[in-house]
């Protein structure tokens, strides 16, 4: 999930129009998650769920939301679970399964997920959608590491959200070895928002052969093939 954005407008309530520029659409069968690192402390997702009186600290399932991918007739890109994190340790391993069932029943969505918990239970979404790891800064580039040790380079667009970027992040140890397919970035957004070098993005932009600039007066939006 995203964390420390204020795009999301109703995101939590059904499958909707996102305002996410990398998203046509958000569905959210899961939600509920609880803090992990830094990037958490001004969760949109905890804050939304908190405003509406919705369940937060661990996953929910919702069943009336399962079969929304269906309804979409255009294929669109569909941004899963933007109010939680599949790798949350309260997710059930049959929500996942369903999850990939429906991704499997309609293959016209191009499906993306994000977490920050990445585990092998990514490598049951691998073949039918583009998965990625949050980094908000180089303490955590673990976590692409471990998203590249569990999902194939052959299976899917494997991805970074560098959101919101809190320090600087480089994959320049990664070079010979795994580069992401897409890189994602930009700073925290609304009142409160924890400051942002615009270096940090323009570095990493120019390292980067697939790179999405989250900035309003963004430079370069690239998409994966």
């Amino acid at each position: 999930m995203l964390c420390g954005d204020s795009e999301s407008g109703a995101e939590g309530r059904a499958i909707n129009r996102t305002k996410i520029p990398w998203a046509d659409y958000t569905w959210n069968p899961i939600t509920g998650c609880s803090p992990v690192s830094a990037g958490c402390a001004r969760c949109y997702a905890s804050a939304m769920s908190k405003r509406f009186g919705w369940p937060w600290g661990k996953a929910s399932f919702h069943h009336e939301r399962f079969e929304e991918p269906l309804h979409i007739k255009k294929p669109s890109r569909i941004f899963v679970c933007s109010m939680g994190d599949l790798g949350h340790a309260t997710v059930k391993q049959e929500w996942r399964d369903q999850i990939v069932g429906m991704m499997r029943a309609v293959p016209r969505h191009t499906y993306i997920i994000l977490t920050k918990r990445p585990g092998p239970w990514l490598a049951e979404f691998a073949p039918f959608a583009w998965v990625g790891v949050t980094i908000e800064s180089q303490k955590y580039i673990h976590r692409w590491r471990e998203l590249i040790d569990y999902c194939s380079q052959n299976h899917t667009v494997r991805f970074v959200s560098v959101e919101p970027m809190l320090g600087p992040v480089t994959f320049r140890e990664f070079y010979l070895q795994s580069w992401p397919d897409w890189v994602i970035a930009g700073p925290e957004n609304g009142p409160g928002a924890r400051p942002c070098d615009p270096k940090w993005i323009d570095d990493l932009a120019a390292e980067s052969p697939c790179f999405f600039d989250k900035r309003m007066d963004w430079k370069r939006r690239d998409w994966p093939k």
